[in-house]
């Protein structure tokens, strides 16, 4: 992708580092899956912004000074279009989600040391491939400009994970594919590929409901018809026997 700018006075602020987007196209599956699901969830909160592998700058003038969340929610900011993410204009993000692989190891913990600075209330570490993390998902609570490892506990859905409490859900992992529950709804949120078999479902019972009403109407049509031929030879019938 072409490296594009951003500017601050005078000062450009790239909006790509150069670097892939995810590590395998299994890690790529999953940030689209986890920042799919959260762009669905807040798109009508318009003071909810949600951010996937985009240049986050926490130094006003120091275009070097960044980091590059795979997804990140921020409260309290306005959703609207953003080429960068600047701390300075808006607030830190209240949730991250790094999803790490063995190449990204060392880069994710320095992350997370940032992350703490910034004040990012809960950073979730998740390892797809279960490659080196374990377990393959860890959470992180900021207490006291410190992270604590949260321990798994019993969900609402009888799996065990970690409830986030600044997004109001809880993450677990159906087998390796990290899920996030609404408790409220009591079902996941639909990763895209659901979307589009939702999508798809409702289609298909859509003009399987439409075809059966142009059936329905054709039935009735026709046996409309054939009253009216029967009433028109009963007439006939009158009419010759009078």
């Amino acid at each position: 992708m072409t490296e594009a700018l951003a500017f601050d006075d005078g000062i450009e602020y790239p909006t790509r580092d150069g670097r892939p987007v995810a590590e395998t196209p299994l890690h790529h599956r999953r940030l689209v899956d986890a920042s799919q699901a959260l762009f669905a969830r807040y798109e009508s909160h318009p003071s909810v912004y949600v951010g996937a592998n985009m240049m986050v700058y926490d130094q006003q003038g120091n275009p070097r000074r960044f980091l590059s969340p795979d997804v990140f929610v921020a409260f309290g900011v306005a959703d609207r279009e953003r080429d960068t993410y600047k701390i300075w204009e808006e607030r830190p993000p209240a949730f991250v989600l790094e999803i790490t692989s063995k190449s990204t190891r060392e880069e994710d913990v320095r992350k997370m040391a940032r992350y703490a600075i910034w004040g990012v209330a809960e950073y979730f570490l998740y390892d797809p491939r279960r490659e080196y993390v374990d377990p393959p998902l860890r959470a992180f609570q900021l207490v006291r400009g410190a992270y604590q490892e949260k321990r798994p506990v019993a969900l609402s859905n009888g799996e065990r994970g970690f409830p986030s409490k600044t997004l109001g859900l809880e993450l677990w992992l159906d087998r390796s594919v990290l899920r996030f529950y609404d408790r409220a709804i009591q079902r996941n949120l639909p990763t895209l590929r659901e979307e589009r078999l939702q999508a798809q479902t409702a289609r298909s019972e859509a003009e399987a409901a439409r075809s059966e009403a142009e059936a329905a109407n054709a039935r009735a049509a026709e046996e409309a018809a054939k009253r009216k031929e029967l009433e028109a030879e009963l007439a006939r019938l009158r009419r010759n026997a009078s």
